[in-house]
């Protein structure tokens, strides 16, 4: 039977996109898994210049310096092991598009002679109410 939910729940983020507050349940672990990493690079010595940037279509999550290095962020969060540890959902594919869209960044901006690094910040749900964050530096 066809609904007018149903038809929106097939596109990503369904209603929650068209009703101001209530955004899905993913939405929000992803923005809360966000906040964590970002309080946890800050503490681990990064700057945060970027959060949720829209580069050519891609998006990164978190784009920071630590030291000399410009670094770009993939975040991750589970709350529960459906779909894997969180560091097995940055795939290949999702590496990929990661470098590109970093490729596509420093032109952008102009960058030159600038050290790149890749990292995966991991927050993980699935053993606790309280997360287990972890910092993968140089990932790929």
């Amino acid at each position: 039977m066809f609904t007018l939910r149903r038809f929106f729940d097939n596109f990503s983020g369904g209603l929650a996109k068209l009703i101001p507050g209530s955004e899905a349940k993913h939405i929000k672990l992803g923005k809360l898994g966000e906040d964590l990493a970002v309080k946890a690079l800050v503490a681990d010595g990064y700057k945060i210049k970027e959060r949720n940037s829209r580069i050519s279509k891609r998006e990164v999550d978190i784009i920071a310096t630590h030291g000399d290095l410009l670094v770009f962020v993939e975040v991750k969060t589970r709350s529960n092991r459906s779909f894997g540890k969180p560091l097995e959902a940055v795939d290949n594919k999702r590496r990929n598009r990661l470098r590109r869209a970093a490729e596509i960044y420093l032109l952008k901006k102009k960058f030159k002679d600038v050290s790149v690094r890749f990292d995966i910040v991991t927050v993980d749900f699935t053993d606790s109410a309280k997360p287990e964050i972890e910092i993968v530096k140089n990932a790929f």
